[in-house]
């Protein structure tokens, strides 16, 4: 009887060391748990931090774009001013210029009937010698149409220093509308320029947003990790679950793992695969759903399944 209970103490002893070690195992696996949860909290802290100075560049951004939108409208505005102002006055400069060719006509006109009383003037000086009086009374009715005419050809020309002075003014301000125009061009020009920042600034706007969706996307990556460790946590017994920096390569088909090609955990054995090597999924005593298992494990499992069924 000594030697049997001396033999189950012994057993006692062993069994004792064995779960202590694996006690021992089980909490530095939870060190190392506790330490990646809070480098993926630091992680997530600093994330929000960017997502919020990226929104704060946003609204400077939209702020910027509400600004060049406003410049753009007031120079139309003013733009189609200049253009309204243009069209009025080529529409008084084809006006002075058609009453110019009128005065014109009249003018040649009077200079016409003019000649007209100097040539028959003449005619009756010649043909008349002897009746002077007469002829002095036409003549002088012709000097007095004379100086009406030369009274009316000056008040025409000075209609027509006038008619001048006016074109004049119309050049001038013709000449100020032409630089007008050339301010609008450089208006036009400064307007395409700002189009241009605008689109720039669209671009990055766009660029901001896609980053700021790629970082929910991180994001919520990181939370499904967390809580997929967490649930390797609570069923892992026994089996040796493998860091991801300890492993490169698949371990059934050795490809590289890259940003395509990721990594995935078997929850049976706790090696890594790559997708296409842990396609398959299957429920397994320590979780209460079907869970991700390497092919090897798979058939291993299925195998099991037949054996204890049959």
């Amino acid at each position: 009887m000594y030697s049997d209970v001396w033999k189950q103490l012994k057993e006692e002893k062993k069994v004792r060391l064995e779960l202590e070690k694996e006690l021992e195992l089980q909490i530095g696996m939870k060190t190392e748990m506790e330490i990646a949860m809070k480098l993926l909290e630091k992680d997530t802290h600093e994330k929000q931090d960017t997502l919020v100075a990226l929104r704060q560049q946003l609204e400077e951004v939209k702020a910027i774009n509400l600004q060049m939108f406003h410049k753009v409208q007031s120079a139309e505005s003013c733009l189609q001013q200049k253009d309204e102002a243009i069209t009025s006055f080529k529409e008084k400069n084809n006006q002075v210029m058609s009453s110019m060719k009128q005065m014109e006509e009249r003018l040649q006109l009077s200079e016409r009937a003019r000649r007209g009383a100097e040539e028959r003037s003449h005619k009756l000086q010649q043909e008349l010698g002897g009746r002077t009086c007469a002829l002095q009374q036409q003549l002088s009715q012709l000097h007095e149409q004379c100086s009406s005419l030369e009274k009316e050809l000056k008040s025409e020309k000075e209609q027509r220093q006038a008619l001048q002075r006016e074109l004049q003014q119309e050049k001038d301000t013709s000449s100020l509308l032409r630089a007008e125009l050339q301010q609008v061009e450089g208006l036009k020009k400064e307007l395409r320029e700002l189009q241009d920042e605008k689109a720039e600034l669209q671009k990055v706007c766009d660029e901001q947003e896609q980053a700021l969706q790629e970082m929910g996307l991180h994001l919520s990556q990181s939370k499904l990790k967390m809580e997929d460790i967490k649930e390797v946590n609570k069923a892992l017994k026994g089996h040796t679950w493998l860091k991801d920096d300890e492993a490169t390569h698949c371990k059934q088909c050795e490809k590289e793992f890259s940003i395509s090609r990721r990594k995935h955990h078997c929850r049976h054995c706790g090696h890594i695969f790559c997708n296409t090597c842990s396609s398959n999924e299957l429920a397994l005593p320590s979780y209460p759903r079907p869970v991700r298992v390497c092919d090897s494990c798979h058939t291993l499992l299925l195998q099991r399944c037949s054996s204890t069924g049959s």
